[in-house]
């Protein structure tokens, strides 16, 4: 593959605007171009890195899903907060080849302004065999039905922006440039295909790191410009662990909520499914690289383990940054970033000192081979995790543990939460996300993350997930019925 061609943003399904909007995905096969390779990927829209879809609150969203996969298909719409029945982020909803899934996505007037994703999120693990505990969908007996994992490891994934998160910053701020950074890994075969795994991600095999489907593609910063960077994790299993060589980030929302605290950090974990909107600000004439960090997930032999790899070319050009209080006079690359004062608009409240409906237990486990479970259980779509339902407008407190030997990232559908701790150290209070990433056990200790979560406006299933895919499809998924004050389920 050739590296250095200057980043391109992915493309554009529309155009942000308040008016309600119809908008069209197809889910197709197709050839593509990485960085002068030609692989075979599933797309959307015939793009490796699906089309961004921009979004407003308080707008209706009507999109059309067409399936022309030889594989049934749907859509997820990661972290947004919307209904989990009829046809909007309903997840039984299936499109068999050649059919086309209308949804119906009202974006909530309150929806947080940030960085969202849209991915397959059908319920088959493998050809023919629908995952644990659910029935495949009417179709031919000859129809595939490959799962999550499969899809999403092929390319089917796209980032969904609401509103524009720089509105939330202090003026100076508000006209900056913004780059999207869709991070997605590809394992290319002999036959230059990409390779979807059984089962779990081989760290041992051959894997490209991909900024928006580019491989090692340059940017172009001016001297003391300070930048947008909205980061998504949109594969389906490998991690990332970023930094600038020479700079830092300012964090100023995660999982698309905006931070009540905004923090400067020197490298950021990016599990499968995280979302990071920060500030960068350049430094002197050169160049620098924005890398992942050599990683292990887990205890040797157990957890999986990636190398140091350079993921984007960062060229620091002569020129005056106009936005910010930037400096030119330091190292060459990219600077320390600005400090920019908390909370942000729309940032979430403390649930620290809020009254408890119910404490739950949601225990990660696995038997070291193809079976992922949730409190001694594989997922069963006829039977919730917990016998008691969550009720609208009240808050839970979740304790999630892991005795694996490697982190799982927990995923919730519906609503981000809060993380009181990890390992019993206290994390910043009232900043949320939809992800986190549970620590794997350590001398028989399992890893602990402490959680609260309030449900609010949607009754019915809200899933819960490991979001390494081949873990999900292969069980370890969960779901709890939300109802209405005063019903009884």
């Amino acid at each position: 593959m050739v590296s250095g061609a200057a980043l391109v943003e992915p493309p554009e399904l529309n155009r942000a605007t308040p008016e309600d909007l119809t908008v069209e995905l197809t889910a197709v096969e197709r050839e593509v171009m990485i960085s002068g390779k030609k692989v075979l990927a599933e797309t959307y829209n015939g793009s490796l890195v699906g089309p961004t879809l921009h979004v407003v609150p308080g707008q209706r969203v009507t999109l059309k899903l067409t399936n022309k996969l030889g594989t049934a298909t749907n859509l997820h719409f990661h972290g947004m907060h919307l209904s989990p029945k009829g046809s909007a982020d309903n997840i039984m909803l299936s499109a068999q080849p050649g059919q086309t899934l209308t949804y119906h996505l009202d974006i909530p007037a309150n929806q947080a302004p940030g960085t969202y994703w849209y991915h397959d999120h059908e319920m088959c693990s493998r050809d023919g065999e629908s995952m644990p505990g659910t029935e495949m969908s009417s179709a031919s007996a000859k129809a595939r039905c490959n799962g999550t994992e499969s899809q999403i490891g092929a390319g089917l994934s796209g980032t969904i922006i609401v509103g524009d998160s720089r509105q939330s910053l202090p003026p100076a701020y508000r006209g900056i440039t913004a780059h999207t950074l869709a991070l997605k890994d590809a394992q290319i075969s002999g036959s230059s295909s990409i390779v979807y795994p059984d089962g779990v991600l081989e760290p041992a095999s051959p894997t490209v790191r991909l900024v928006n489907g580019q491989y090692r593609p340059t940017l172009n910063v001016k001297a003391g410009e300070t930048q947008l960077w909205r980061i998504a994790n949109e594969g389906y299993a490998i991690v990332y662990d970023l930094r600038i060589d020479g700079g830092s980030f300012t964090v100023i929302n995660q999982d698309g909520i905006p931070s009540a605290a905004p923090t400067r950090a020197t490298h950021l974990l990016v599990p499968p499914g995280r979302r990071f909107d920060v500030l960068v600000t350049a430094g002197a004439r050169g160049s620098t690289w924005l890398r992942t960090l050599a990683h292990e997930t887990g205890t040797e032999g157990d957890g999986d383990s990636y190398p140091d790899t350079t993921l984007m070319k960062v060229n620091v050009q002569q020129g005056s940054g106009s936005a910010g209080p930037a400096t030119t006079g330091g190292p060459s690359g990219m600077a320390t970033s600005p400090r920019i004062a908390g909370p942000l608009p729309g940032s979430e409240p403390d649930l620290s000192g809020e009254p408890i409906a119910q404490s739950r237990s949601v225990a990660l486990s696995d038997d070291g081979g193809n079976n992922f479970w949730i409190n001694g259980k594989l997922f069963d779509m006829k039977k919730p995790t917990f016998k008691k339902p969550a009720t609208l407008g009240t808050v839970e407190e979740w304790t999630l543990t892991n005795t694996s030997g490697h982190d799982h990232p927990f995923h919730l559908h519906i609503a981000p939460f809060q993380v009181l701790s990890v390992n019993g150290v206290a994390q910043p209070p009232a900043d949320y996300t939809d992800t986190v990433s549970v620590p794997h056990a350590v001398n028989g200790k399992a890893g602990k993350v402490v959680i609260r979560i309030r449900f609010t406006d949607f009754t019915g299933i809200w899933m819960f997930h490991c979001h390494i895919t081949g873990h999900e499809d292969n069980g370890m998924m969960g779901y709890v019925n939300v109802i209405a004050a005063g019903s009884t389920g």
